[in-house]
């Protein structure tokens, strides 16, 4: 028997949570400010084994890629110092007014979070039916690259990697109604 199947046509991002992995969390909720949210597999890639015996194929031996968890480069439209901190692994002053980085050459200590990218669900007419939340567990951030150009504005690239745990599922995938109280 045929299953009659939803399809969502999703565009934009709506909201982006920085959600650390303390005691106390620490929710960042980012709206309007998040341009850009590429994600891509993390793989243990698996391989193919042909038998083969001048010109034929006897059998092959194959396992299969598994997902160790995801890559993901968050582009912001603005300037997030307290996201800087999360991911880069320094330190922000909110007093004074100023970030500093790790320091070189020691192991950088960088706070665990969840990330969760909320796109919307849109109608024909172009109103939004409903939200699609998507959740990368385990995260971490990697250092930050900068590119400061004249007569432009700064869009950082925040680099976050998600790796699971074993046995642990490395994203989830929820349909909403509406987006969380803020």
């Amino acid at each position: 028997m045929a299953e009659n199947i939803k399809e969502f046509a999703l565009a934009n991002i709506a909201r982006v949570e920085i959600v650390t992995e303390e005691e106390e969390p620490r929710i960042f909720i980012l709206t309007d400010v998040a341009s850009n949210a590429g994600v891509t597999a993390h793989l243990s890639e698996g391989e193919e084994k042909i038998l083969r015996v001048k010109n034929t194929i006897k059998a092959q031996n194959k396992t299969e890629d598994i997902v160790l968890g995801y890559d993901i480069s968050l582009a912001a439209a603005t300037f997030i110092p307290e996201i800087l901190a999360i991911v880069d692994g320094g330190k922000w002053d909110n007093v004074s007014k100023k970030y500093t980085a790790p320091v070189v050459g020691s192991p950088v200590k960088r706070l665990p979070f969840r990330t969760n990218i909320y796109t919307e669900e849109k109608d024909a007419d172009g109103s939004t039916i409903s939200y699609v939340k998507f959740s990368y567990k385990n995260c971490t951030g990697k250092p930050v690259n900068y590119s400061l150009q004249d007569g432009e504005f700064y869009a950082p690239e925040f680099p976050i990697k998600s790796r699971s745990k074993l046995g642990e599922s490395p994203i989830e995938i929820e349909v909403l109604d509406e987006l969380p109280a803020a």
